[in-house]
């Protein structure tokens, strides 16, 4: 996947890579820091860079201060991802989800603007944290 983005491989960024495969859900630096132990934060923080860069991964600002990156999973064009679709952030648990069958609505812009990315977020909560209000 490196070589195919046009990335020269690392242990680091391999490693970095691996740890968004192998997540149910897009993760922070932080939270990739935490599962790879051999790698420093800032060769993490590097890495997510040069993969935000050449669009093999995309970074999701949910509303908590922190990024969220995970795989693109669609084909890039023209120097982009098509992986556009909703993600979820959860208020009381902070996880961030991927709603792969939702798709960015694209509001048509004013003559001039051209748009190159679109976020759109869902906040509330999970449904085990919606279980773990109700009781």
């Amino acid at each position: 996947m490196l070589e195919e983005a046009g990335i020269r491989p690392s242990p680091a960024r391999a490693l970095t890579l691996k740890a968004l495969a192998m997540a149910a859900r897009p993760l922070s630096a932080q939270e990739i820091e935490e599962r790879l132990e051999t790698v420093d934060r800032s060769s993490i923080s590097r890495t997510l860079a040069v993969f935000t860069d050449s669009h093999l991964v995309h970074a999701i600002s949910d509303g908590s201060g922190s990024m969220k990156y995970e795989i693109c999973n669609d084909s890039h064009t023209e120097g982009r991802h098509n992986d556009e679709h909703a993600h979820f952030h959860c208020r009381r648990c902070g996880k961030t989800l991927c709603l792969s069958g939702i798709s960015v609505p694209v509001p048509e812009l004013p003559e001039g603007y051209q748009a190159e990315n679109a976020t759109f977020v869902i906040s509330g909560l999970c449904p085990g944290c919606s279980r773990l209000e109700k009781s």
